[in-house]
């Protein structure tokens, strides 16, 4: 529906965004105004975000643990990311495997807009929770960072199963969680005593159950800096 009443409201220069939510943290941020931002600055899309979340490098750290785990390691691999955003992996992941196609999800339609005129991909619409134009079992590598951190916890069961569809077998799955292992004392503390409320942590023992050990292997986990504290990513490779 929004994007219907968007291309109504495109003749008079207006467009509806969402605004964002009281305590969330979340301001989804114009792709307009920071690509231009970005350009102003000389910088990629990726170094200027990471500048202006205080997270220069992190991006590449996450690049570097997949590789570790061996995230790349099929030739021209189908790949499908969850929650593209501003783009900040997609651009190191295409430079990394070169992707025989690459499918993209994401929420706000301006930033699709934009991934899918700067990337060869293809964004596909999304209700937040689904892979529905994905096939089944045509996806070698699926990543997903800073979504399951924060969407509702039906909303992240949901996208585990539709991961569980689209996934071949060998293939590699990559995502992060703020798990019981991201809210030790001091971590909590800093979340509470910060004005963000947009967490939504999920037991690991959760994540484990989604991904069984009969039909995945875990090949390990990292942690990388996020908000107030910190996420913890899992590498799974589901068992041919």
């Amino acid at each position: 529906m929004t994007r219907m009443i968007n291309s109504f409201l495109k003749l008079f220069n207006l467009k509806i965004i969402r605004a964002s939510v009281s305590g969330s943290g979340f301001d989804y941020i114009s792709a307009k105004e920071t690509v231009s931002a970005a350009k102003a600055d000389g910088l990629s899309v990726c170094d200027y975000v990471e500048k202006e979340w205080n997270q220069v490098g992190e991006t590449q750290k996450v690049i570097e643990s997949m590789r570790d785990f061996g995230a790349f390691n099929h030739q021209n691999p189908a790949v499908c990311e969850i929650g593209a955003g501003t783009g900040r992996y997609m651009e190191k992941v295409l430079e990394v495997c070169e992707p025989a196609n690459y499918e993209s999800y994401e929420t706000a339609e301006d930033w699709t807009d934009w991934l899918q005129k700067q990337y060869p991909i293809i964004s596909h619409p999304t209700n937040g929770n689904s892979l529905e134009h994905t096939k089944d079992n045509s996806i070698d590598l699926l990543h997903a960072h800073g979504v399951f951190v924060y969407i509702p916890f039906f909303d992240t069961a949901k996208y585990f199963k539709e991961i569980n569809r689209v996934t071949k077998n060998g293939s590699y799955i990559v995502f992060d969680c703020i798990t019981e292992d991201c809210l030790d004392e001091k971590n909590l503390n800093t979340w509470v005593s910060s004005n963000y409320n947009y967490p939504r942590p999920v037991y690991e023992k959760f994540i484990m159950k989604s991904f069984p050990q009969k039909k995945y292997e875990l090949l390990g986990t990292f942690f990388i800096k996020y908000g107030q504290g910190k996420s913890k990513y899992f590498v799974f490779r589901k068992l041919d």
